[in-house]
């Protein structure tokens, strides 16, 4: 099997959620200054219905220039957010593309074990004791792997059946790192969930804005993608603070 090798800098968990962290508040931010200019839009509107509601002349020509100056006023508004909606638009590009730029290292739970233990005594220590080992001592030493949460022994027996014919393996490199629940993976498929989201929220907010309307099919799949998302890491990274 040929893999194609990527020029990405692999980041740590923690670091991959500090992008998710950031395009979340950015979120926040975009939601906030398009709330801030809604209100614009309805004060400016009730003041234009106001100046001209006891106009002394024809009820059609009143509501024919309020209408004209309501459009003008809006139009104002809108020019004038451009710059910063847009500003705040291009800076989610950045973290978004970072973020998504780390799938291919935590695409699967044996990737990340293949990592773990890295460099560790612990790690080299267990793959010279595991050299000559079975099929059914490796079976077990997974399951000891499994049961004491022991990464470096996991990663050891990965190796070990990594270089053996799938025929002859007791358990499955996928089934033995889906086992280990690790923790880098979930939180960082989680992460990933959250930046995803944030920058579909941000370009919909922004598109809303600039349409004058919201668009509900894409509100409701933006809906259905939130709820894919553990409450718990979305709390860590700041939503709801």
């Amino acid at each position: 099997m040929k893999i194609e090798l990527i020029d990405t800098l692999l980041l740590s968990p923690p670091k991959i959620g500090e992008l998710a962290s950031s395009l979340d508040a950015l979120h926040t931010r975009v939601l906030k200054a398009i709330e801030r200019l809604n209100k614009d839009v309805a004060t400016k509107k009730a003041e234009i219905a106001n100046r001209w509601k006891s106009a002394g002349i024809d009820p059609a020509d009143r509501a024919r220039i309020a209408q004209t100056e309501t459009l003008a006023a809006v139009r104002l508004i809108k020019d004038n957010s451009r710059a910063e909606l847009d500003r705040m638009l291009k800076d989610a590009g950045p973290s978004h593309a970072q973020l998504v730029a780390q799938r291919p290292y935590y695409e699967s739970p044996v990737k990340v074990l293949s990592r773990a233990g890295l460099g560790d005594a612990r790690r080299t220590g267990y793959l010279q004791q595991l050299a000559n080992a079975g099929p059914a001592e490796l079976g077990h030493m997974a399951q000891v792997a499994v049961g004491t949460k022991n990464e470096a022994l996991a990663a050891a027996v990965l190796s070990c059946l990594d270089a053996m014919p799938t025929k002859d393996r007791p358990v499955s490199p996928h089934a033995l790192a889906s086992a280990m629940q690790l923790d880098d993976y979930t939180k960082v498929r989680e992460y990933l969930k959250i930046g995803d989201a944030r920058l579909q929220g941000i370009v919909l907010a922004v598109r809303a804005w600039n349409q004058g309307r919201s668009n509900p099919l894409s509100t409701v799949a933006l809906a259905f993608r939130e709820r894919e998302i553990d409450a718990e890491v979305l709390k860590e990274v700041g939503h709801g603070d």
